[in-house]
């Protein structure tokens, strides 16, 4: 009687199993004992939901199979390339004249420029500045030294009021 239970249970637990499998179940079967005898559990869990592929396997392509390669010669090195041909290049001659000959007198020293520059004052009144052109550089009467023509802001900051 007692083998009779157990096939029918096993058998049982075989339906279930099979039942689970179908429907993408994960399922556990655990065989214990204890001092009272042997059992047998079944468990049954759920597991994730079946999720589409991400993208399509690729369209199958036709397989060429040639007849075998007899004789295959193995190169070693690197690998050949095809040689590139090219035309001869056409010669011509060309005669260039020399460049002209420019002839550079002596350089004319120029002297020093003196320029008077009237500032406007915070009070109408006006004062006289006198800059000196040295090259490219404009020099004030106290030394200082502008790379262009100072504003009438910058010359009353130092000699206006």
């Amino acid at each position: 009687m007692a083998r009779h239970t157990f096939l029918q249970t096993m058998l049982a637990v075989v339906a279930v199993l099979s039942l689970t499998a179908v429907l993408q179940a994960d399922t556990r079967v655990v065989v214990s004992h204890s001092s009272s005898g042997m059992g047998v559990a079944l468990g049954v869990r759920t597991g994730p939901p079946v999720v589409a592929p991400r993208c399509c396997p690729p369209a199958p392509r036709p397989v060429v199979i040639g007849p075998p390669v007899r004789h295959r010669p193995i190169r070693l090195g690197p690998p050949y390339r095809v040689p590139i041909v090219l035309p001869r290049p056409v010669v011509r001659h060309v005669v260039v004249p020399p460049a002209p000959t420019v002839v550079v007198g002596p350089s004319v020293p120029i002297g020093e420029i003196t320029i008077t520059v009237w500032v406007t004052n915070s009070n109408g009144s006006q004062t006289s500045v006198r800059l000196t052109r040295e090259g490219a550089w404009y020099v004030g009467p106290r030394g200082e030294y502008y790379s262009q023509m100072p504003t009438n802001e910058q010359l009353r900051v130092a000699y206006g009021f």
